[in-house]
């Protein structure tokens, strides 16, 4: 008997795509933040109106907080790998994660640190909430 490797993926339909649905998120209110990160949701009402049974993400980073591309790269692979292995105990909304503060550190590990604990800790306190 063979068994498949299947690959733990982040897939389309738990993503934003078009600048509307980032729109309507980011209309919503701000559920936390921290020092490099906000996370805000979607108000529920969106939510109902197109009854989807998924979570998605949006990410959204601006040069002026992150000059270089490989920092950029790295905490979206994170963020995307926290919100992937959370996303079911979360409740169903759309979120979008905003880096809203300068990264100084100059060190990749200590940046993946970093970016990894303050990104969990918001999903969880995401998770915990019942209604917002």
């Amino acid at each position: 008997m063979r068994v498949e490797n299947k690959r733990a993926r982040f897939p389309t339909e738990a993503r934003l795509h078009s600048p509307s649905e980032f729109k309507a998120v980011l209309k919503g209110k701000i559920l936390s933040r921290g020092i490099f990160f906000s996370v805000k949701a979607a108000d529920s009402m969106c939510i109902i109106k197109k009854a989807q049974s998924n979570s998605r993400l949006g990410l959204i980073f601006s040069k002026k907080f992150a000059h270089r591309a490989v920092v950029r790269n790295l905490i979206k692979r994170i963020i995307r790998e926290s919100f992937r292995k959370n996303r079911h105990i979360m409740p169903i909304n759309d979120y979008v994660v905003r880096l809203h503060s300068k990264i100084t550190t100059k060190s990749l590990i200590e940046i993946k640190k970093i970016a990894a604990v303050e990104i969990n800790n918001h999903f969880y306190k995401i998770s915990k909430c019942k209604t917002y």
